[in-house]
This record gives C-alpha cells, structure tokens and sequence, in this order.
C-alpha cells in the first residue's frame, strides 16, 4: 500500500507540476514535445521504482509506450471522434432557415481528464508486479 501511495503521488507530480506550460501546450501539436512528456514522466516513475524495489527494464518500457498512446488520444482530441451522437442545431442563413445535424462527442475535455489518469493510475498498479 505504501508502495502504490508513493507512486500515485509521483504520477501526480510528474504529470502535472513538472510538465510545465510549455509541455503542456505543445504536447497537442508536437510528436516530439509529447515523446519529451511521456519520457520525463516514465523515466521520473522509473527512478522511484528503483528505492521501491520494483524496477524492471520492461516497466520503463510499459510506462513509456503506454504514456505516449494514452496522451496521444487525449491531447489530439481522438476522444471526441468517437463516441459520438447524432444532434442538431438551429441555423438561420439568409432566407433559410432549418437545422443542421452534427456530431457531438459524448465524452467531454473533463471526462477524458479522468479516463487519462486512470489508464495512467493502471500503468503505476502494473509496476507493483
């Protein structure tokens, strides 16, 4: 339990302070800024398993890979491709008038926060192993 206590609490660390503005920022228009995140947030993890006990070469793997997919869907918005339902919206153009129908994410920027740090949550409950 400790172990997953000081894990969870250098996820949060490395995800967020660390990550800075500019990080956080161009890690949605960059591959490269986004592999630099997902680096300094796997190797940070990786360097707390060591004391832990817990390192293995693979888990860096894991966390490395896993953090790169994981943010890669959330920060270039795959998330609101889909699911998606079908809505409409009332448009007037001109003499026209009627409504348009379009696609709207189910899942909100908030709702994909969370479902971010929960695969991240699972990748640090796969390094107690």
């Amino acid at each position: 339990m400790k172990e997953l206590l000081i894990l969870y609490v250098a996820n949060l660390i490395l995800d967020y302070p660390l990550q800075g503005t500019f990080l956080a920022e161009f890690k949605s228009k960059n591959n490269y800024i986004l592999f630099v995140h997902c680096a300094i947030w796997a190797f940070g993890l990786s360097v707390v398993l060591m004391p832990l006990g817990l390192f293995a070469w693979w888990k860096v793997i894991m966390l490395l890979i896993g953090h790169i997919a994981i943010d890669y869907w959330k920060c270039r918005g795959l998330y609101k491709k889909w699911p998606t339902k079908l809505d409409t919206k009332y448009v007037k153009t001109g003499n026209d008038v009627g409504h348009v129908f379009y696609k709207k994410p189910i899942i909100s920027d908030w709702t994909s926060l969370y479902i971010d740090q929960s695969l991240h949550v699972g990748q640090v409950l796969l390094c107690l192993i």
